[in-house]
């Protein structure tokens, strides 16, 4: 497998500098990211207290927005730096948003004096923690030239997961006979959580498609599947299965938005092309043959989504 490295090669010293520097930048901030989750889930934990706990976090946030002034000035600068600029450029605006949603959270626990957090509020508080260890995680694995997928499927699962909680916390609310102040209250607090979910997973397209630009798509997995792009092969369970090449590139594209809905549209365009005039239901005929192939032994479920498309979601154990 090739790493995804997307550092160029052949660089004078200075420019081999600004790239370093910007790394480590990058780290830092996703590093500052996941210090104040750690902050904030203690707090919805009942372990540290909301006044307190605020004041760290805004510590964490101000650090957050000095290194989003210092990346925007190297990008302002014109050198080199350590990806792609405008996704630079997006990445860290998403950073810094993803800052801005946990501190707007611990503020309003400050503000409220909370001192009991509902249950579902405390699960997505969790869901923040475990995204920003996987943000922290991504944002090194491009200067390690490590395995970066991984990491952003646990994003988009991530992601999956508040939104679920959110909904199940709206629900809690109304069915205990809330007051309308609690229900404000949480629902705000709430929904500040799950937007922080929300942009990690922004964060980890932005990185998946740099790794695909770059031609650097090692290997995508999903449970017991394997699809190992460069030598066109997929194991489930560590033995080979023989796919066509439709097959493949079908297969591809749901393990890269793994949890997400594919639109019929865009699996179509990416796999048959633009001149593609047979019929659409060529389609569910492979992704038919798919589930034969990889439903019984992978550990994978192949869903279709009526009138959308497909979604290759995990079975939970």
């Amino acid at each position: 497998m090739t790493p995804p490295s997307l550092s160029h090669p052949a660089k004078p010293a200075a420019s081999l500098a600004a790239v370093r520097h910007g790394r480590a930048l990058l780290e830092e901030m996703a590093a500052t990211i996941e210090q104040a989750a750690v902050a904030l889930a203690a707090v919805l934990d009942r372990r540290a207290p909301a006044e307190a706990t605020w004041q760290t976090i805004r510590d964490q946030e101000h650090k957050g927005d000095a290194i989003a002034r210092d990346l925007f000035d190297l990008l302002a600068a014109g050198g080199e730096v350590p990806i792609d600029r405008p996704a630079l450029q997006a990445l860290v605006g998403l950073l810094d948003d993803v800052l801005d949603a946990i501190e707007a959270a611990a503020a309003r626990l400050a503000i409220h004096r909370v001192r009991r957090p509902i249950q579902p509020a405390q699960a997505l508080g969790q869901a923040v923690l475990e995204a920003a260890r996987e943000l922290h995680q991504a944002i090194a694995a491009l200067g390690r030239a490590a395995d970066i997928f991984p990491h952003t499927r646990a994003l988009h699962r991530q992601e999956n997961h508040a939104d679920d909680v959110l909904r199940e916390a709206i629900e809690h609310l109304f069915a205990n006979g809330a007051s309308a102040r609690d229900i404000i209250k949480w629902k705000d607090i709430c929904e500040f959580l799950e937007a922080a979910t929300d942009r990690c997973e922004d964060i980890a397209n932005v990185l998946e498609t740099l790794v695909v630009r770059a031609g650097h798509e090692g290997r995508l997995t999903a449970g017991h599947v394997v699809l190992d792009v460069e030598r066109h092969e997929v194991t489930v369970a560590g033995q080979p299965v023989p796919v066509s090449v439709k097959e493949f590139e079908v297969l591809r594209l749901l393990l890269r938005h793994q949890g997400k809905v594919v639109r019929r549209q865009r699996l179509l365009h990416d796999v048959w092309g633009d001149d593609y005039v047979g019929d659409t239901r060529t389609l569910d005929t492979h992704v038919g043959w798919l589930r034969k192939k990889l439903e019984a032994r992978g550990g994978v479920r192949l869903v279709s989504v009526r009138g959308i498309g497909y979604r290759l979601d995990l079975v939970r154990a």
